[in-house]
């Protein structure tokens, strides 16, 4: 039996990690991260391309994180033509297989820097009643992709690592 999903391959067209160095202890919160995952298919060859956005943010707003994190990791898949509900199986295993891979991405990057890794916790992917409602639309994580294009491209021409705000 062929597996239901099949990852073809995975990148990072926005990387944006900056440490934060003159926070102290009192100064440091924990860090929430929030995801957006959007799902679209190639009709010329049955492909997928799963779009997973992940920011870190204080989960104490008046206090500061060590490390602002911002990245978006695209994967290519192909589902199983028999499998049920294709959109579905991407949303909630490819984002997790993508997930996965952003979070050794992370510890790589922040283990290098002047504070301790950061680890992404465990998320689970799988729909709940409320999260159906907050799911981005399709339209507007590509609008959020062509921002955050325009200005990787202006970070790139002055060669800046300030967080872009």
């Amino acid at each position: 039996m062929n597996p239901p999903l099949i990852v073809k391959e995975y990148f990072f067209p926005f990387v944006q990690v900056s440490a934060d160095p003159n926070i102290t202890d009192e100064e440091s919160a924990a860090m929430d991260f929030e995801t957006k995952v959007a799902v679209d298919k190639d009709p010329d060859n049955d492909t997928y391309q799963v779009t997973l956005e992940i920011t870190a943010m204080p989960e104490d707003e008046t206090k500061r994180i060590p490390y602002a994190i911002h990245l978006i990791v695209v994967g290519m898949f192909s589902v199983d033509e028999n499998w049920p509900d294709p959109e579905k199986l991407l949303k909630v295993n490819g984002a997790s297989i993508l997930y996965s891979a952003a979070r050794e991405f992370i510890i790589t990057i922040t283990s290098r820097g002047p504070w301790p890794p950061t680890i992404l916790p465990t998320i689970s992917f799988l729909p709940t009643p409320d999260s159906k409602a907050s799911l981005p639309e399709k339209n507007d994580l590509k609008e959020q992709a062509k921002e955050t294009k325009q200005k990787t491209k202006k970070v790139s021409k002055t060669k800046s690592a300030k967080k872009i705000s």
